[in-house]
């Protein structure tokens, strides 16, 4: 009765759209009177067979007249009406056939029918009014077959009675049906709006990042397509900044998970804030986020907004919990001025990120370079997973001398990488092992080589010392000590031939389990160094707390001696040792005038 029933959300107003119950409604109404023609034919012919002419006349003239409303109004907009028409004629041909014959006085049943369509295709307001036209029907009939007192004397008036009782009871029931449609229509229109928020609410967990608020990468996804193909089809230019937080792991590992979720809310804030009425800021996941910038000028524009998402990110972060910097690696790329597809575009601006992360620019605009060089990294970082178990690993020996007699007293074990013939840079693979934690095994090579190279000299009759640098992976690792012990137990050297190199930063990550486990190295008869010292962070304090034996002066200070004032930085290392009663080793002493200076 209702059809079908569709709910628009406006400005928090629901609104049902009758379009298609109206033209449901029509639809019925002109069935309707199709039918109701047929059914005159029909009547009107049986009541021929059967001999009443009268009757079978009315019939005929009634299907002409409900043919004509047919044809003529076939296209006209006001169903209603002709609704309403086409009833009138029925009931004035029913009337006519009802009198025309004693037989055939029973056809005035046929008005309740009339109550029913009405209350069915237009409404209980129709009916009621059909259900007044039905009683006045009946008393005319009654009156017209019986006279004024034939009709109001028994047994007539009981008919009349019940026949109007019959008309008012099919009104009632109408009406009570369709109050419970109109019920059930308004547990439908609830239940629509119910479904409405609940998918609005879905949509929103679908396709909003839940931590920051901003689009998460399926959504991000999505519009960036659309923005990708909008600039391709309307000549637009657009741009795909992809941000990469350095130093954020720190935070977590150092200041715990919840500040560093706050913090990430508060960079989402700040992008948001900044570029939120411009442009769509999403969050990829973890410390990465992209901003999709429509309607781009030039190049120009395209550095100058990756210059102010550096200069918005890098200001202090000022938390309840702890107040610290951050850094930024920014990489974009331009459509359609680098790529038409979305895919490669966000391929492109995550390799000018990786560009700008690896070198600290800080921002990086793609270039077809970088992709080569990208290329040229996996294949190595491919290589280099299958190295240890190929024996493409080799130590090469550094010599190091005392300073007064010149004679080498130690080397320092320096890893080095040959494949396929080409002996391959430590800068181009040492970070490359940190980072997949490969550092752990070919750590434990090293260590296990340079001690079967030391029982080999010591054999030989070579009284030196090797020394090993320990990555920081390493270090932190809970089986270094015992793979030291296990390399040093297997070639049964002299632990006090045996030094470990540390790095200053490393000791400071955590000095606590640093001392710990230095002190463990330490009960081994092992001897530490601290590598590179003067570019980390150690204090004069650290130093007293560490339980190492000697300093090790990075090259930096000592390359450039003595046309430099490197050479103070170098004194002032030496003094300090001496103060602390540690040894002194210069890195990098590659001529006679730096020697002469140590000296």
């Amino acid at each position: 009765m209702w059809g079908w029933i569709v709910i628009n959300k406006h400005q928090d107003e629901v609104f049902v759209e009758s379009t298609n119950v109206e033209e449901l409604r029509a639809r019925r109404v002109w069935k309707f009177l199709l039918v109701t023609w047929a059914t005159w034919i029909v009547n009107g012919i049986f009541v021929w067979s059967r001999g009443y002419q009268m009757a079978a006349t009315v019939c005929l003239i009634d299907s002409l007249v409900h043919l004509v409303i047919v044809v003529s109004l076939w296209n006209h907009a006001n169903y209603r009406r002709i609704l309403n028409l086409n009833l009138f004629v029925s009931a004035i041909g029913l009337f006519c056939v009802s009198i025309s014959d004693p037989a055939t006085a029973v056809t005035m049943l046929y008005f309740p029918v009339s109550i029913v369509v009405a209350s069915q295709v237009v409404g209980v307001r129709a009916a009621f009014y059909w259900l007044v036209a039905s009683v006045i029907a009946f008393l005319l009939f009654y009156t017209t077959a019986y006279g004024l007192h034939g009709a109001f004397y028994t047994p007539r008036f009981d008919e009349l009675v019940l026949v109007v009782g019959v008309a008012v009871c099919t009104f009632f029931c109408c009406q009570q049906g369709e109050q419970y449609y109109q019920l059930r229509i308004r547990r439908l229109i609830t239940l629509s709006q119910d479904l409405e928020k609940k998918s609005e609410m879905l949509r929103h967990l679908a396709t909003t990042d839940a931590l920051t608020g901003l689009i998460n990468r399926f959504q991000f996804q999505e519009t960036l397509r659309d923005r990708v193909a909008r600039a391709c089809t309307e000549s637009e230019r657009m741009a795909l900044f992809l941000l990469d937080m350095d130093g954020f792991k720190e935070i977590n590992d150092t200041l715990g998970h919840p500040v560093g979720d706050k913090t990430l809310v508060e960079i989402a804030s700040r992008l948001s804030t900044a570029f939120g009425a411009r442009s769509d800021v999403a969050r990829l996941g973890g410390d990465e986020f992209c901003i999709i910038y429509p309607q781009l000028r030039d190049r120009d524009q395209a550095k100058s907004i990756a210059a102010e998402i550096c200069e918005v990110l890098r200001r202090r972060y000022v938390l309840e919990e702890a107040e610290f910097p951050l850094g930024v690696s920014v990489g974009y790329a331009l459509c359609p001025d680098h790529t038409e597809t979305d895919r490669e575009l966000l391929a492109f601006a995550d390799t000018a990120m990786f560009c700008a992360k690896e070198h600290r620019l800080g921002q990086a605009c793609y270039e077809a370079e970088m992709t080569k060089r990208l290329v040229e990294y996996r294949k190595v970082q491919e290589h280099l997973s299958h190295a240890l178990e190929q024996n493409e690993f080799f130590l090469a020996y550094q010599p190091q001398a005392d300073v007064h007699t010149e004679e080498v007293t130690g080397v320092e074990a320096l890893l080095r990488w040959r494949h396929h013939g080409e002996v391959i840079p430590p800068d181009r693979f040492i970070r490359l092992l940190e980072e997949s934690r490969q550092i752990i095994p070919v750590g434990k090579w090293l260590v296990h080589e340079a001690c079967r190279q030391l029982a080999e000299w010591t054999r030989a009759g070579y009284d030196i010392k090797i020394s090993i640098n320990v990555s920081v992976v390493q270090f932190k690792d809970e089986d270094f000590c015992k793979n030291v012990a296990d390399a040093v137990e297997e070639w049964s050297i002299e632990p006090g031939k045996l030094d470990l190199e540390v790095t200053e930063g490393l000791l400071i990550d955590d000095i606590e389990q640093a001392v710990t486990r230095l002190n463990t190295i330490k009960e081994m008869g092992i001897s530490i160094s601290i590598d590179d010292f003067g570019t980390g962070y150690s204090s004069f304090a650290y130093l007293r707390k560490l339980p190492i034996d000697r300093l090790k002066i990075d090259r930096a200070f000592i390359k450039d001696i003595p046309k430099a004032d490197d050479g103070q930085i170098a004194s002032t290392v030496i003094v300090l040792a001496k103060t602390l009663g540690l040894k002194v080793l210069a890195e990098g002493v590659e001529t006679e005038e730096q020697l002469a200076f140590l000296k």
